[in-house]
């Protein structure tokens, strides 16, 4: 069996770093050890170094499953320039590239090879894989196999089954966010025996906590003004509603911010022109649900605020988590209320109506004694006396899925009855129902629970995610009260009230003089800066003064600088908090954009030459992550994946449309994009096959490039969204 040594060889060969991060040594250590293994780790914690590594120590080839098929290509291109033999396997492949990849994997030419979940549908496709030596099996974004996940996936339950089919290998299952009841659930679904949980990564130093409690909306909008204009650079103002976006981003211009906004009501070419205002640092802030995020990889993100109280814990630390990539300090507050729970039960309550809402409206549809139905949810709600429309499209969806009901499709919006059962023998699940109702009234009332938390609240999130680690030199509202932005009082325009501002106190926690060890190696890392004529990230900085091997190091001659090698006894991330430490001390200033380069200033410059001494502040600072995040490729769309992954749990066009509160056509708009794309999506469950010939010929004849004159050579009876369809699956083969 390879052993801790050998992944720590193999760790500096293949990917240039002389150090594990924090948990991963653990969590690598149990895999070479044969034990299954559940992984806990946030986004940019180094998850996947835990199963590529020993993929690269183990024989055969390790299948790994995940969702991301948009960013497969990426993780494969990227271990390919490691020179790690991997690859895919989805959608995007003709039938005889996939056949090609089958048999390389048979040949032990891969040692990775990423896999959709849905691929396992398929039961040739997982004989096919019987004749390859499969040693580990990869379950990333595993938190997707639980029904009390916040991404439930039901191709996920397919893979245990598949598992066992191949000889059960070794089993490693990897989330960023996971209670102890979804690790439970993950461990019993996927029949893990005996699995070793590792939990860790989950304390972000520069991240600074705060809940801010107000009492009168013009209080809210004051400190949210606040943040802004104290901010040195962009942030994220979360709201929990598309209204409350477009009102908050109004008032916020109205006082002379440049603030965009941004929910899955405004149509494409405005998001996507706000995420590139946004992601260039045109824009002091954005406003946005949580519909803005996912695909947006920004590291130096100075601010996240949440207007409104998120839903759940996983959620909250989720989003500010996207605050303070490049290690920077940033600050993520919470302005609180607990009138904002009412939000948040009225989505619960739609979403999980009482059993006497759902038989209520069964008896409204009976009591109209026709075969078909022809009543909007708006229609049903005075004739059983509800105010919530969700509630009624989801009893819909309720007795739909227990066989009482058909919802029409396309044009025909009718509800045909089919069994007409008596309200008192309905198959709904009730059970099934109130459990998930109530996990989630368990969720918002832990969000609460840390709203009003008198203690330490970075402790409070270490301690729901099951990390043990201690938060040391917190700097949270709690522990650090009068741990202000201390600048100039803001006087609001005459409509808002003057805003007041606590001056920065004395506290523990801050800058501190340097030992002289560490004052030499400051001027080292300023040194090596200083050498690389400001054309450089600090991630390569810190390779030079490792001695990195890396190709990128190598082909651009800076293993000839003498700062090669010079700190060699320090790891990538130590040397990166050093970096973003003397950023913050105004030692080193460092470019935006997508690509930040940085270079001496004028007192970094002195204190290289020794001529003076800078204090700094090593714990606000972490290393920066954001280097180790794939990129998102650049038609990434985060309201094109929320539709993806409720289709892929089996709801159609229109109900796809009902629980996100868009257009049919949206939706379609959506699902063409993801089938172009190259997504699992069948083409045949949303076109018949003699429409589709149909479409097809008047394609030929027309061209890709019109709907309408498409269109007006078909029937009246085939819709846009077919045409859709076929049309993106036809340029999707024309790509292949």
């Amino acid at each position: 069996m390879p052993t801790l040594n050998d992944a720590q060889s193999a760790l500096e060969r293949h990917f240039g770093f002389s150090r594990f991060r924090e948990g991963q040594a653990d969590v690598i250590g149990a895999v070479l050890a044969g034990q299954d293994v559940i992984v806990v780790m946030p986004t940019g914690g180094g998850k996947s170094l835990c199963y590529q590594l020993p993929a690269l120590l183990f024989p055969g080839v390790t299948l790994v499953i995940s969702p991301l098929i948009a960013l497969m290509k990426d993780q494969v291109d990227a271990l390919n320039a490691r020179g790690i033999p991997a690859t895919y396997i989805n959608s995007s492949l003709a039938y005889d590239d996939v056949t090609a990849r089958l048999r390389g994997m048979a040949r032990g030419d891969y040692r990775l090879v990423y896999v959709a979940p849905e691929r396992f549908r398929n039961a040739r496709f997982v004989e096919s894989l019987k004749g390859c030596e499969i040693s580990l099996f990869a379950v990333d974004e595993a938190h997707c196999i639980s029904q009390w996940g916040h991404d439930f996936r039901p191709d996920y339950l397919r893979l245990r089954e598949a598992a066992e089919a191949l000889g059960r290998p070794q089993i490693i299952a990897l989330t960023a966010t996971a209670t102890p009841q979804v690790r439970s659930d993950i461990a019993k679904q996927l029949g893990l025996k005996q699995p070793s949980p590792f939990i860790a990564g989950f304390d972000r130093h520069n991240l600074t906590l705060r809940v801010e409690p107000w009492k009168k909306e013009n209080e809210r909008l004051t400190l949210a003004y606040q943040i802004i204009k104290r901010a040195k650079g962009t942030g994220i103002i979360y709201c929990s509603t598309r209204k409350a976006v477009d009102d908050v981003a109004g008032k916020l211009q109205r006082l002379g911010l440049t603030v965009g906004a941004y929910h899955a009501g405004l149509d494409e070419a405005k998001r996507s022109r706000m995420q590139d205002y946004f992601m260039a640092g045109d824009l002091n802030a954005i406003v946005a649900t949580n519909a803005f995020g996912m695909g947006v990889d920004k590291p130096d993100l100075r601010f996240v605020t949440h207007y409104n109280l998120p839903g759940s814990i996983e959620a909250y630390y989720q989003e500010v988590g996207r605050a303070g990539r490049d290690g920077l300090p940033s600050i993520c507050t919470l302005l609180f209320n607990y009138v904002d729970t009412r939000t948040h039960e009225f989505f619960i309550e739609g979403s999980y109506p009482p059993r006497g809402v759902i038989e209520q409206v069964y008896s409204c549809l009976l009591s109209q004694k026709l075969e078909t139905v022809y009543l909007s949810p708006r229609e049903i709600m005075p004739r059983i006396g509800t105010r919530n429309e969700i509630a009624i499209s989801s009893a819909l969806i309720y007795l739909e899925k227990a066989g009482h009901i058909d919802r029409g499709q396309g044009r025909d919006q009718g509800v045909r009855m089919i069994d007409r059962a008596p309200v008192g023998e309905l198959k709904v699940d009730w059970e099934d129902i109130a459990l998930h109702e109530a996990a989630e009234r368990r969720k918002l009332r832990e969000m609460v629970n840390f709203a009003d938390h008198k203690k330490c609240l970075r402790q409070f999130i270490l301690r729901y995610f099951g990390d043990r680690k201690e938060a040391a030199n917190c700097r949270c509202s709690n522990c650090q009260p009068k741990l202000k932005w201390g600048e100039a009082v803001v006087e609001l325009k005459k409509e808002q009230p003057s805003a007041s501002v606590v001056e920065a106190a004395p506290v523990k926690v801050g800058p501190r003089a340097l030992s002289d060890e560490e004052h030499l190696a400051a001027r080292k890392i300023l040194s090596c800066i200083a050498r690389m004529e400001g054309k450089f990230a600090k991630g390569m900085v810190a390779g030079v003064l490792r001695g990195s091997n890396a190709k990128n190091i190598i082909a651009n001659g800076l293993d000839q600088l003498s700062t090669y090698g010079l700190l060699k006894q320090h790891s990538q991330d130590d040397l990166t908090r050093f970096i973003n430490a003397l950023i913050v001390a105004d030692c080193v200033k460092q470019t935006g954009g997508v690509y930040p380069t940085i270079s001496l200033t004028t007192l970094g410059q002195a204190v290289m030459r020794d001529q003076t001494r800078v204090e700094l502040d090593l714990e606000a600072v972490e290393a920066d992550t954001s280097d180790e995040e794939i990129t998102l490729p650049p038609d990434y769309s985060e309201t094109r994946e929320q539709t993806y992954a409720l289709y892929q749990q089996g709801f159609s066009v229109n109900e796809v449309a009902e629980k996100r509160g868009l257009k049919p056509s949206t939706i379609e708009t959506h699902l063409a994009a993801l089938i172009e794309e190259g997504r699992e999506i069948n083409v045949a469950d949303l076109v018949d096959a003699e429409d589709r010939a149909l479409i097809e010929a008047a394609a030929a004849r027309r061209g890709l490039e019109g709907a309408r004159a498409i269109k007006d050579e078909l029937p009246e009876r085939i819709g846009y969204g077919a045409i859709r369809f076929v049309v993106a699956d036809l340029r999707r083969r024309q790509k292949d």
